[in-house]
């Protein structure tokens, strides 16, 4: 079982690259890959697309046109700039599905990604109902996001836990100058 899930990983990370992404992290064939943090991101943001039903194509072409913003906000939580106290703090991305419909023809996608703070999501969740997005929509908290990414990267790289985050903050610190 594992192995088929590793087959299928591996298979999906491949698929990632002939499209040619995350940019400028193709080796070419016969090199082994290696990604930097952005990568990850985009990567992890992508296999998400997909657990929602989105294709890889379809992914990959909706998340190059906010992956700046993404990759700004993913820096903002691992700096830790998301004080309980602030409300006004963007940690969740909402990604509007209409556009992963099978039905819809692409030139009738209209792709909504926004970031939301904690009071967004209250107003969205709340008992009135507050659905500015009024279509199906996928929420990813985006501290989740990055403590799932860090729990991989712990898993199978060859240096400590300590140096893994201080990476991660360097990383951050530099996407958010």
């Amino acid at each position: 079982m594992i192995e088929a899930k590793q087959v299928a990983f591996r298979g999906r990370l491949q698929h990632f690259q002939r499209l040619g992404f995350p940019a400028g992290a193709n080796t070419g064939k016969g090199r082994v890959a290696s990604y930097s943090w952005p990568e990850l991101f985009l990567i992890g943001l992508a296999l998400d697309c997909l657990e929602i039903g989105s294709t890889p194509d379809r992914s990959v072409n909706e998340i190059i046109k906010f992956e700046d913003v993404f990759l700004s906000a993913v820096a903002s939580v691992a700096i830790g700039n998301s004080d309980e106290a602030n409300e006004d703090f963007r940690c969740f991305l909402i990604v509007e599905l209409s556009n992963l419909m099978s039905l819809k023809e692409e030139k009738d996608w209209s792709q909504t990604v926004k970031l939301l703070s904690h009071k967004n999501m209250m107003e969205i969740l709340s008992p009135e109902g507050l659905d500015a997005f009024r279509s199906p929509y996928a929420l990813i908290d985006l501290r989740q996001f990055l403590a799932a990414i860090l729990n991989g990267v712990f898993g199978c790289a060859d240096r400590s836990k300590k140096r893994i985050l201080n990476d991660l903050k360097a990383w951050a610190i530099g996407q958010a100058e």
